[in-house]
């Protein structure tokens, strides 16, 4: 789990205006909800790329501390972004605000391994990729970066279920255990076309 200490500040105002000043001195809206309260904050464009680049992504717990007439302090997690989507410049963040003695519920990325290409290409065989990212839950502090799937043993005309993968401690799978992770679909040989020179024999 990777951790990042942020100063962001509470936000009064609201609006297109607003939201246009603040990202031309450099910040942008977003919110913070959960635990039945939503609050507005700004914070600073460069500390929410940073955050995405990071290697934990949407998943970095963010240690925030929320200045304002009333200071306060809380752990959330990144869970959505707006972005423009001619220009791609960030628009507007939500954090959700997390118990860290309490699960919650993160999407993770699949990291595919000892990918057998050789085994496969001599069967004929295609791997494809179902799904790249599953669910899971867990405490805050045991989010995984990612889950590995090892293909050293996938044999041609195999299919790796979810409920096959080999889950850090303290993490649980939401994706249904029945779902397709990857399959080597063995392809038929194609029949050999006729040389335009071939005539059958008299």
């Amino acid at each position: 789990m990777e951790t990042v200490k942020l100063v962001v500040h509470k936000r009064d105002q609201a609006g297109k205006g607003v939201a246009r000043r603040l990202r031309r001195a450099g910040q942008l809206p977003a919110v913070v909800y959960g635990n039945g309260s939503t609050l507005a904050i700004a914070l600073a464009e460069k500390d929410l790329a940073k955050i995405r680049q990071s290697e934990a992504g949407e998943n970095t717990i963010l240690d925030f501390t929320i200045e304002g007439d009333t200071p306060e302090s809380c752990q959330a997690i990144l869970r959505e972004v707006q972005v423009d989507p001619v220009s791609r410049a960030l628009l507007h963040a939500d954090f959700y605000r997390v118990d860290m003695n309490k699960e919650i519920m993160v999407t993770v990325p699949l990291t595919f391994i000892n990918e057998p290409h050789n085994l496969l290409q001599s069967a004929n065989a295609m791997l494809t990729h179902l799904w790249r990212e599953v669910e899971v839950a867990c405490l805050p502090r045991d989010i995984p970066d990612e889950i590995a799937v090892d293909l050293a043993e996938f044999q041609p005309g195999a299919t790796f279920k979810a409920g096959a993968l080999v889950l850090p401690p303290g993490v649980t799978l939401v994706l249904d255990a029945e779902e397709v992770i990857v399959t080597a679909h063995v392809q038929s040989e194609a029949p050999a076309a006729s040389s335009p020179g071939e005539t059958e024999a008299s």
